[in-house]
């Protein structure tokens, strides 16, 4: 039976006044907030284990904590349909902004799977190195098999696995073809996969095509608040190969998103 769990990660903004300069506000106050976050990383990440097993787990609930504080900071206030099962499994999103994965690690501890390019960001891609991300050059198959081995020892290690199958934002009038590198790893490591749909109140939350991050960030950091949903579907089992697995994952997507 499905639950419906709504979640608050966001603080209540004072109500706007003078709307030019309320605006500027709110993005001084989240940006200095964004660089407070980065440097308690550093310092927060120099202090974990060394053991791997250890360092994995406790980059995840960081990652997790991180990831709260950032929705919290931008009033970012989350809304969830279903649940999660018992770790380690692997959750599945469909891919609509660089906001999802924020939303969905607010919502456990966990490792996410993100692309190469999200490394040269400044201040944010040394960050998610440190907490633990998988960057993959999608370009160099040499570059997905190394992740999708590191995303394997995460699982075995009791960490779940954040993936967007689809390798690509959209604006969410539509759902790419899935990946199924992802859901081969699933199976081998005996886990479940969670499909996840992501749904933004406000359209203009998407991030896609030929947007460009600071811009898009600025305006999303100048609102009062923002709203999101995740309805997390059935975990799927091991049944099939991982195509099956991958095709499955997407159609519960579809639905979820009634698309």
């Amino acid at each position: 039976m499905t639950t419906t769990a709504p979640l608050d990660h966001g603080r209540r903004a004072p109500a706007a006044g003078d709307r030019p300069w309320t605006e500027a506000l709110y993005i001084a106050s989240r940006v200095s907030g964004v660089m407070g976050l980065a440097l308690d990383t550093v310092f927060r990440t120099s202090l974990l284990p060394t053991l791997p097993a250890s360092r994995r787990r406790e980059r995840a609930r960081l990652l997790h904590g991180i990831a709260r504080d950032l929705c919290a900071l931008h009033s970012l206030r989350v809304r969830v349909t279903g649940a999660l099962p018992a770790s380690p499994f692997v959750v599945v999103a469909n891919h609509v902004s660089y906001l999802d994965p924020i939303l969905l690690a607010s919502l456990t501890p966990c490792t996410a799977i993100a692309k190469q390019e999200i490394g040269s960001w400044p201040i944010i891609g040394d960050r998610a190195r440190d907490l633990g991300v998988l960057l993959v050059d999608r370009r160099r198959p040499a570059s997905g098999a190394r992740v999708l081995r590191s995303a394997l020892r995460a699982l075995r290690h009791g960490v779940p696995v954040l993936n967007f199958p689809e390798g690509s934002t959209t604006r969410g009038e539509k759902v790419l073809p899935f990946r199924k590198g992802i859901f081969g790893i699933a199976r081998l490591a005996g886990v479940p996969v969670v499909p996840a749909a992501i749904t933004y109140d406000d359209p203009e939350l998407c991030w896609a095509g030929d947007d460009t991050f600071l811009p898009h960030f600025l305006r999303f950091s100048s609102r009062r608040e923002a709203s999101a949903r995740v309805a997390f579907g059935p975990p799927l089992g091991d049944h099939g190969g991982a195509a099956d697995l991958a095709d499955r994952a997407r159609a519960v997507i579809l639905d979820l998103l009634s698309l």
